[in-house]
């Protein structure tokens, strides 16, 4: 039985067929992360054998740290391991099977090179173990305490609680920076207006060199791929809710324009390098999944 979707579905590659396999949740960030997480979440899964489901997201310019019981490849761990992703430029895909869940917290854009203390852009792509990203910590107890507890809202409450003594830790005025990095981002996420590096720049007060520099510290990726990805996952949202509530689509040339692109084959173009299709493929595919 499908579930309600979540309210924001933004980079879930067909949000209904997950919902058909997994519980999912969405908790706040907390005061003590305000600024360096979103927000926290979590998937629990019990999938009868042999049937399987593979998931697809594109993810948000953001890192993730996590604790679950299922590696990248879709085998089962035990006990249950904690990992911390850079962003990820490319769409991530998890094959579920059997029952296991995950929870995990979402950094701003901007927040994942404060919790590490390193310069995000050296985890672009890249996994670490506990150990690796919290040297300082005992990674493997810190994964071993999310993993005791009962239920995943109690293993979020163990992850914020850990995540709260890292920033802790961390040294105040690059907590301060990242946070305004992470204010700066956010205006890339909801104002269309905002097409360039130049655009963003202005709105944010500073050159575009000191904010590209904030971007490899804090972020990891540049300005410019930070806008981009953010009208890419709008486009797909589009394409998506077109599908779903049976609404005439307008067309990917009004997409383009409406997302502040020169023209539609500048859109196909930046969703090719993001999802790895054609903006037409991917509107067939959601199509198809509704049938």
């Amino acid at each position: 039985m499908a579930r309600p979707l979540p309210d924001d579905t933004r980079g879930i590659l067909d949000p209904a067929a997950m919902m058909r396999h997994v519980d999912f949740a969405r908790s706040p960030a907390g005061d003590a992360l305000d600024g360096l997480v979103e927000w926290f979440w979590s998937v629990e899964w019990d999938i009868p054998t042999p049937e399987a489901h593979d998931q697809h997201v594109l993810n948000h310019p953001a890192g993730n740290i996590s604790v679950g019981t299922l590696d990248d490849s879709g085998v089962p761990l035990n006990p249950a391991e904690g990992r911390v992703y850079g962003v990820m430029t490319q769409t991530s895909h998890r094959h579920l099977t059997g029952a296991g869940w995950t929870v995990a917290a979402r950094a701003t854009v901007g927040g994942i090179g404060a919790l590490l203390s390193i310069p995000a852009k050296t985890v672009v792509d890249t996994q670490l173990t506990f150990q690796q990203a919290f040297p300082n910590l005992d990674g493997v107890r810190l994964a071993a305490a999310v993993s005791a507890r009962a239920t995943n809202a109690s293993r979020i409450e163990c992850l914020r609680e850990m995540l709260s003594a890292v920033v802790a830790r961390c040294d105040h005025a690059m907590v301060a920076e990242a946070c305004e990095v992470a204010s700066i981002a956010a205006i890339a996420e909801r104002d269309r207006k905002v097409r360039r590096v130049e655009h963003l720049a202005k709105a944010a007060g500073v050159s575009v060199r000191t904010l590209q520099r904030l971007f490899d510290r804090h972020v990891g990726v540049s300005p410019s791929f930070v806008i981009r990805r953010w009208r890419i996952i709008e486009a797909a949202e589009l394409a998506r809710d077109a599908t779903l509530n049976n609404r005439q689509w307008p067309g990917w040339a009004t997409v383009a324009s409406e997302l502040g692109y020169a023209d539609q084959a500048h859109l196909t173009r930046d969703f090719r390098a993001h999802i790895g299709t054609s903006p037409a493929a991917y509107l067939a595919q959601s199509t198809g999944a509704m049938d």
